[in-house]
């Protein structure tokens, strides 16, 4: 009877190891990464025509990106972060923790609440909203026209898993740039139209 109940303990800890590895190892092949940056929208200014003349003016003598970054009062973005599981079960992740820059230039920390879990073999895209104040801009306003209006976004943070009431983090980092001089063209022709 004892070694009957040596072999059975023997093997549930074996099982219990093997579980064990299977979790350690799907935690470990989790990837997030940075899929995408959309525009949600440019929040401007109130402004006169007064403004849009000098603009105008700017625009004329070559100034169209300052001219054009003191009409913005913010830019909001949607960060389209991409989840993968290669491990060989489900995980679940309650939110992420990251830090943004512009242009190389820090622009504070972000988070998201996840609250997904992700299958074996599944990628899941979660949008996360981002505002960026005109005074958290000007910093990186001077870093954004050097580079033509192009933005350069790094995101580098943690992501939380949870096993058995732990919290587990992993780290990712990823970068996306994207063209801001097109959306706020398109932002004023379409105010262009509607006046």
């Amino acid at each position: 009877m004892n070694k009957a109940a040596g072999i059975v303990i023997a093997l549930i800890l074996v099982i219990l190891v093997i579980i064990g590895g299977l979790l350690a190892y799907s935690y470990m092949q989790i990837n997030v990464s940075l899929n995408d940056v959309e525009f949600h929208s440019i929040d401007l200014i109130s402004f006169s025509f007064t403004d849009l003349l000098s603009l105008g003016f700017d625009a004329l003598s070559g100034n169209i990106l300052e001219a054009a970054f003191d009409l913005i009062d913010g830019i909001n973005l949607n960060l389209i972060f991409g989840l993968t599981n290669n491990g060989f079960l489900p995980v679940y992740i309650p939110d992420i923790a990251y830090d943004l820059s512009l242009n190389g230039v820090p622009m504070g920390q972000g988070s998201s609440v996840i609250d997904a879990t992700v299958n074996p073999g599944q990628t899941k895209q979660i949008t996360a909203f981002q505002n960026f104040k005109k005074s958290s801009l000007i910093p990186a306003a001077s870093a954004i026209i050097a580079d033509g209006g192009m933005l350069d976004l790094k995101v580098s943070g943690t992501a939380y898993f949870k096993l058995l009431n732990l919290s587990i983090p992993v780290p990712f980092e990823s970068s996306k740039q994207i063209p801001i001089i097109d959306e706020i063209k398109k932002k004023l022709s379409g105010m262009e139209e509607q006046n």
